[in-house]
């Protein structure tokens, strides 16, 4: 039965806000999504943070009418619709949603205005909210695979825009003032589109975008001469930090996390843009998804180190990184590294059979089955689309375009992107439970204690004064 993607009807509002609504009929609900086009990229340097930090603060407060609601008005006014108020913070945009009944899709437009056009970002919200930020920055270097996922992403990215991770020392330095400043900047129609997916239509979506944001203003033009000075235009790319294999020592860690990264294509808008990007969805698809995947089979299956193996690929405008991950015993680490090491380079020495191939297509075109089954993962397949700078259109030839990926092509994109000298890896694990074996396998590796690790230096090191 061919994949049935649903009319994804477009819309604009005079001051220039988008509205898409994806009509299913069936069920009394509806999602609302209002997707803004600023994440972790419109990040200042020095002040990384800043983005998820001010989207988080959007729901602590909000004018409502003449009077002004606190974080726990607005999470009752959410739960009284049945629901509750969703922010999320992207690299490349930022969301914030509600699934209701139909019934209640008016009053929830009204508390997701309110809270996105009229936000009072209470500064003790802001301060609370940095801590539980700066609270999870800890817990995560005290997690194997969230620390290799970051050092990975810091690796490759090195200090082009997507790759100044947030920090303690970053977030601690935003102030009240950054967040205003920020908001101002980008809580605008103009990088605003509003998802309405479920039970109405384009008519009714329409009446509902103009009475609840018809009104909010486009932004006046700075004045030349109040002007902020010009920001300095992105890289064009990646600028790769550090050695091609590193070890970070986290004693006590109940696991070891092994990942290996190589580039991934960027994200390309054109035709053959698109066409790259089914063919490099193929290849990660091969290599870790699925119970039946090359680095699953290998890892879990066959030899049984770890409950599974994974990858996972991001593009951005001006790159793309590609991960191939598991979690295993200390002392089977460097058995593990060596293992998908050789899956991934071994993608591109051969092509893959048929039946292989046709299964991971399958289990692609699946996972986008799925996410047409819900109101929610529809509203996030479009703003998915749109954020990448994607035409909505191109999601209902997804699957012939899939389907047309060849095993040649898949072996190509593998020899072009990830030949030997471009993969590396990152290996987090407590080093006296892992024994010698791994520091045997890769002699060359760059060590660092856990303990000495600071994100935001070249060479991911403390300096001494911090140290003691």
């Amino acid at each position: 039965m061919p994949l049935q993607v649903p009319v994804f009807a477009q819309a604009a509002l005079p001051n220039g806000m988008r509205l898409v609504v994806i009509e299913r009929r069936g069920l009394p609900l509806v999602t609302a999504m209002l997707s803004v086009q600023a994440g972790s990229l419109a990040d200042p340097p020095g002040k990384s943070g800043l983005a998820e930090l001010s989207f988080g603060v959007l729901g602590k407060g909000a004018r409502r009418g003449r009077t002004t609601a606190d974080a726990t008005a607005l999470a009752y006014a959410a739960d009284a619709l049945g629901s509750a108020l969703e922010i999320s913070t992207g690299a490349q945009a930022s969301r914030l949603s509600m699934t209701v009944m139909s019934e209640h899709l008016s009053e929830s437009l009204s508390l997701l205005a309110d809270v996105l056009r009229a936000p009072t970002l209470p500064g003790p919200e802001i301060n609370s909210s940095r801590l539980q930020l700066q609270q999870a920055i800890k817990q995560e270097a005290a997690d194997p695979a969230a620390l290799a996922s970051q050092l990975a992403w810091r690796l490759y990215w090195g200090d082009s825009p997507p790759g100044r991770l947030s920090t303690e020392q970053t977030l601690a330095r935003i102030k009240r003032e950054d967040v205003q400043a920020f908001c101002r900047e980008h809580l605008a129609p103009g990088q605003t589109t509003l998802v309405l997916a479920g039970d109405l239509d384009l008519a009714q979506g329409m009446a509902l975008a103009e009475r609840y944001f018809g009104s909010w203003p486009v932004p006046k033009p700075v004045s030349p001469v109040t002007a902020a000075p010009a920001k300095p235009a992105q890289v064009a790319g990646p600028q790769p930090l550090g050695p091609a294999n590193l070890l970070i020592d986290l004693p006590g860690s109940g696991q070891s996390a092994v990942l290996l990264l190589a580039p991934f294509p960027a994200q390309l808008t054109s035709s053959d843009g698109r066409a790259q990007a089914r063919i490099a969805a193929l290849a990660s698809a091969v290599l870790g998804s699925g119970y039946s995947s090359r680095a699953n089979q290998q890892v879990r299956i066959k030899r049984g180190l770890s409950y599974g193996a994974y990858s996972s690929a991001e593009s951005l405008p001006t790159g793309g990184l590609f991960m191939l991950s598991t979690q295993t015993k200390h002392n089977n680490a460097a058995e593990a590294a060596q293992l998908l090491h050789s899956e991934l380079l071994g993608i591109a020495s051969e092509a893959v059979p048929a039946e292989e191939l046709l299964a991971r297509q399958n289990g692609l075109l699946g996972d986008i089955a799925r996410q047409l089954e819900t109101t929610q993962s529809l509203a996030s397949l479009a703003a998915d689309q749109l954020e990448r700078g994607e035409v909505l259109a191109d999601l209902a030839t997804y699957a012939d375009q899939l389907k047309r990926v060849s095993a040649a092509q898949v072996q190509a994109f593998a020899q072009q992107y990830w030949p030997a000298a471009a993969v590396r890896m990152v290996i987090v694990a407590d080093l006296k439970q892992a024994g010698a074996g791994l520091r045997q396998q890769y002699p060359q590796a760059q060590l660092i204690p856990a303990a000495e690790l600071d994100l935001s230096t070249p060479n991911l090191r403390r300096s001494p004064s911090r140290l003691k």
